[in-house]
């Protein structure tokens, strides 16, 4: 096992620790007051502490094979001291050869060698372009994985190309960070993930020219020689505690490729007893399919079995869970099978993941080859099924632990197969840096679930879009749910399609598109009515008060909370009465009816507490510090107020921590400690706009003059003051672009 652990690492294409290392980013949502009841605000995800060894904010590189020779040359010339000179951007290196050459693991010890030069991040992308077109990985998907290690929040306007990779280019300024882009196919491909730093260098992987990019350093990878062929494989054999020169001469002989070399290596470690002066493998080209088909007949049927179905699956992590799924196996079986395979170098073992592993795009080849003559289209359609049923069901399992409100459940009492139960993980925080790591994987399972027609796709892509709303993956969000709603019309799914128009919705409000966000939650309310879910009403009508009381619209924003506060009474659910009874406390405060705000919002804070909802405790302190403040208790609070700020932190909640510190500030210019109020003020303007927060800006702003007006700074006080009404300006616009003349907001929210 250990000998193939060391061979197909050389050259594997693809990644998944690319997600690994994601620093949890914020969500943004429709309103900073405003407590969402199921999908309408999503959780925002927690941070990662600094002693967990999966956190931080680059994406590392995959660990690659402890066995390297024959590219030394080529890795001085990598890292040598880069040529001096103006550049209009940054460092280009390209490492350019057919497959099987080790391009992968020469930028592995390449990437390794120069990590020390930019102290601010090494980034490792898998592009997949060889991939499966599902599996492929967008520019903009890149790029928003990209902007999510560096810690930028999403914002839900910037979904096109061009837009993120301006928002990447203003983020890089100024760093000193090495990229590194896998398996790339194309310069246009390339141009929107430069960063913008003189001083920040890429290196990329590529199996052919890439016309149009001015590169600084560009190195192409031939075939072995004979000796670097017979250094290579004594080297693997040694490893393995086997010593047979016999055996390397004859695969020095017939293998020139890195890859194929590893792999027949791999083959004699494994079966000592195997001829290796029998492989024959051509040409050049036809040298890895030789070694990996030699490999598969010596397989048993079982294992045979697992390689052809885990080949199929469209994503690149492949799991015991996985396994067992698509070859309808006991997962200890699957488990011993992998393990099989893994030390027959037929799969690459990953670090990174317990149990998991990786298969090079040559065996995937080779594998479905081998499907072709055995698998009917049956058999791989029923194992797709499962593979749906599966996902959706840990995806549901996840999105569950992330928070008991927002999840499919209430549609859908399916919860997948009892013999593979969903993943299971300790916390919030562990949730999320799995989802992070396996969004790719989930991407593609739902691209694939979609393309089959299957009656899991829309529940799958509802699960998925939480996430994705999260992080900001937008373009993909309107992708799925598209296709989803396109599907779920065809086959008059109305379930389907209420929740499709929900979740679009959804998207709507967050992008600022109000009128259509309406006209989306009124469908989907008249098809939850239509097919009698009425927890799917409450849902939307949770989802039509957010939207009305942003708006001002007061009156209506009630009628919608208290039919919320009706189902969710006649129900056992906890998150949803705290979440009924916080709308109608927010409502209450904003109305001025402190007594009645008070005791909703006291109910709702024990539910949540009941709940361990962590944000919704959080926002109840802030509710309740707010309406103290409006009582003139300041010091009661700033208690309260403390207390939501420490939970706001530690859930990484950028848009309520900005407005608790605009809470803190003016209380504590009531209190008279000015210059406290300054702190949080100008950090409530700081992080309301790093996150486009415009609500949260005008009132900062608003804050930042009263108080330039105490301190006798009248003409800092006019600057904040123009500010914080051009802002108003848009907000108000926004507003009157929904409805004729909506109240005003009672005070900023």
């Amino acid at each position: 096992m250990a000998a193939g652990g060391l061979t197909n690492l050389l050259t594997m294409t693809w990644n998944w620790w690319l997600f690994g290392g994601l620093v949890l980013t914020t969500s943004l949502v429709s309103a900073s007051t405003l407590i969402a009841l199921p999908r309408g605000n999503p959780p925002y995800p927690a941070t990662l502490q600094t002693d967990d060894p999966q956190a931080g904010s680059v994406l590392q590189p995959p660990s690659g094979t402890r066995v390297f020779i024959g590219r030394t040359k080529d890795l001085r010339r990598l890292t040598a001291p880069s040529p001096e000179g103006n550049r209009p951007g940054p460092l280009i290196m390209v490492i350019t050869g057919m497959p099987g050459t080790g391009k992968t693991e020469l930028a592995i010890c390449a990437a390794r060698a120069l990590a020390a030069r930019y102290p601010d991040g090494l980034f490792w992308l898998g592009l997949r372009t060889y991939a499966a077109t599902e599996s492929q990985l967008t520019s903009t998907a890149a790029l928003r994985t990209l902007l999510n290690a560096l810690n930028v929040p999403p914002d839900p306007n910037a979904t096109s190309v061009t837009a993120l990779s301006r928002t990447w280019r203003t983020a890089t300024t100024g760093k000193k960070m090495l990229i590194v882009l896998d398996d790339a196919d194309t310069a246009e491909q390339i141009r929107p993930l430069l960063p913008a730093a003189e001083e920040s260098a890429i290196l990329i992987t590529t199996r052919h020219v890439l016309i149009g990019l001015d590169t600084d350093h560009s190195i192409t990878l031939q075939p072995f020689t004979r000796s670097q062929a017979a250094q290579l494989a004594g080297a693997i054999l040694r490893r393995a505690g086997l010593n047979d020169p016999q055996a390397v001469t004859a695969i020095a002989a017939t293998f020139r490729l890195p890859l194929a070399i590893r792999q027949i290596s791999d083959l004699k470690a494994a079966n000592p007893g195997h001829d290796i002066r029998a492989a024959s493998a051509g040409t050049i080209s036809d040298e890895t399919a030789a070694a990996f088909a030699r490999s598969l007949a010596a397989l048993t049927k079982p294992a045979r079995l697992v390689l052809r179905r885990v080949a199929h699956y469209p994503g690149s992590l492949i799991s015991a869970p996985i396994a067992a799924v698509l070859a309808d196996q006991p997962a200890d079986e699957a488990t011993r099978l992998l393990a099989t395979l893994y030390q027959r170098g037929l799969l690459v073992a990953d670090n990174r993941t317990s149990g998991g592993y990786r298969m090079h795009d040559a065996v995937r080849a080779v594998a479905l080859i081998e499907s072709g003559k055995h698998d009917s289209s049956r058999h791989l359609a029923t194992a797709d099924e499962r593979l749906f049923r599966y996902t959706n069901s840990t995806i549901d399992a996840m999105v569950l632990l992330l928070d008991s409100s927002d999840s499919v459940t209430y549609m859908d009492t399916d919860r997948g197969d009892s013999r593979m139960p969903p993943a299971r993980h300790e916390s919030d925080v562990a949730v999320l840096r799995w989802l992070d790591r396996q969004h790719a994987d989930l991407l593609a399972v739902a691209r694939r679930c979609l393309s089959a027609g299957s009656p899991y796709a829309w529940r799958l892509v509802y699960n998925l879009e939480s996430y994705q709303r999260m992080r900001g993956f937008y373009t993909e969000i309107i992708e799925l749910n598209s296709q989803a709603l396109s599907l779920t019309q065809h086959t008059n799914d109305t379930l389907g399609q209420a929740a499709m128009h929900q979740s679009l919705g959804l998207v709507d409000m967050r992008t600022g598109n109000y009128l259509t966000a309406l006209a989306r939650f009124q469908t989907s309310l008249e098809l939850y009515i239509q097919v009698g879910n009425r927890v799917g009403q409450a849902v939307i009508h949770h989802e039509l008060c957010n939207v009305h009381k942003w708006l001002g619209n007061l009156a209506q924003a009630r009628a919608h909370a208290t039919f919320c506060f009706e189902v969710a009474s006649s129900g056992d659910n906890l998150v949803e009465q705290a979440f009924a009874h916080s709308n109608l406390g927010i409502l209450d405060r904003l109305e001025g009816s402190y007594t009645t705000a008070r005791e909703h919002l006291a109910r709702s804070m024990d539910l949540f507490e009941r709940a361990g909802q962590r944000r919704g405790i959080g926002i109840c302190h802030r509710q309740l510090g707010m309406l103290d403040k409006h009582l003139s208790r300041y010091h009661d609070a700033q208690a309260h107020l403390d207390q939501a700020l420490a939970l706001f932190q530690d859930l990484g909640d950028l848009m309520n921590q900005a407005d608790t510190h605009y809470n803190l500030a003016v209380v504590h210019r009531g209190l008279g400690a000015l210059a406290t109020a300054h702190e949080h003020a100008t950090t409530a303007l700081a992080l309301a706009s790093q996150i486009s927060h415009v609500q949260g800006q005008a009132d900062a702003h608003t804050e930042l003059a009263r108080l330039a007006q105490s301190a006798g700074d009248h003409t800092t006080a006019h600057v904040h003051l123009r500010h914080a009404h051009n802002l108003h300006q848009r907000l108000q616009h926004a507003r009157e672009t929904e409805q004729p003349s909506p109240p005003p907001p009672l005070e900023p929210r």
